[in-house]
């Protein structure tokens, strides 16, 4: 990224802040402190690194993302993270929502037959390069979220434009596969919906894979190759970064968190909370650290 861009968004956010801004979908984030490997959820977004760097950590995957490369996840995915910043380097990044509905009218519109054609399953994450086009359309989102009138008025076309220039990344195989019906990432992105949504109910796997016609074994080896997890250990962490969120913003109890996010045990969910963490969940703080 460039000294301009750094200079527009130096007047939007604060040092170690996370900044709303004029448009719902845009975030900012800011903080001058590294922060150890921690656990975290993203969900259909896009992470721009504008200064320092995070690496993500998945089972049987590493992968950083700094100002050249930008990270799309297409679907909730928790994961681990590490943030390197500094005073004189402070991480800094823009975290953009995408929409569904908007992604996939732009994908239909896309002739992207390379994807279509790939045999293996993809991964619901994935870094593509910082184009100079894309470069030039942040530096302008960045100018808008200036203004309420702008943003109000011309918000969703750069939006709109970021959105197309990530659906024509080299990468961006499973973003255009997971709307296509018949694919193993579509089928596996329904999947993580269900269990994102009703992580607080009993969840089988024998019937996720039926909702999908698929046999338990072949939906396990596909669930894992798209997400690095096994359905059960995904379960688990969006379980675990619901409870968090519990615990930190409704001031739950510790056994309330636990029945909350579809326990039955609430000794059982203390063990796994302290084992994901590092801390029992009775010490849990709110955080800013989600981008």
């Amino acid at each position: 990224m460039n000294h301009k861009i750094l200079e527009e968004v130096n007047k939007l956010v604060k040092e170690n802040s996370l900044t709303r801004t004029n448009i719902k979908a845009v975030n900012l984030y800011k903080t001058t402190t590294f922060l150890p490997r921690t656990p975290l959820t993203y969900d259909f977004c896009l992470v721009f690194v504008l200064q320092g760097k995070k690496i993500g950590y998945l089972p049987n995957k590493r992968f950083e993302y700094d100002y050249k490369n930008y990270l799309v996840v297409p679907a909730a995915l928790p994961f681990e993270c590490e943030t390197y910043a500094s005073k004189e380097e402070p991480y800094t990044c823009i975290l953009i929502n995408i929409n569904r509905d908007i992604m996939h009218e732009i994908i239909s519109c896309i002739s992207k037959e390379e994807s279509k054609n790939c045999k293996s399953v993809q991964m619901a994450i994935f870094q593509d390069k910082v184009t100079q086009d894309l470069e030039n359309s942040i530096y302008r989102l960045l100018k808008i979220l200036q203004s309420k009138e702008e943003s109000a008025i011309l918000g969703d076309s750069i939006l709109r434009e970021i959105y197309y220039r990530i659906a024509i990344g080299e990468n961006s195989h499973f973003l255009h596969k997971m709307f296509l019906e018949n694919k193993m990432e579509s089928k596996m992105t329904r999947t993580l919906k269900i269990i994102h949504n009703k992580y607080n109910e009993h969840l089988d796997i024998p019937t996720l894979a039926k909702e999908e016609d698929m046999s338990v074994s072949s939906f396990h080896t596909h669930f894992k190759k798209v997400t690095s997890l096994s359905p059960l250990q995904y379960i688990k962490k969006i379980r675990l970064n619901k409870a968090k969120d519990l615990l930190t913003r409704n001031n739950l109890q510790v056994n309330e968190t636990a029945y909350a996010t579809g326990y039955e045990s609430s000794s059982q969910f203390s063990k796994d909370f302290k084992s994901y963490y590092g801390y029992p969940p009775k010490e849990a703080k709110a955080s800013f650290e989600i981008v």
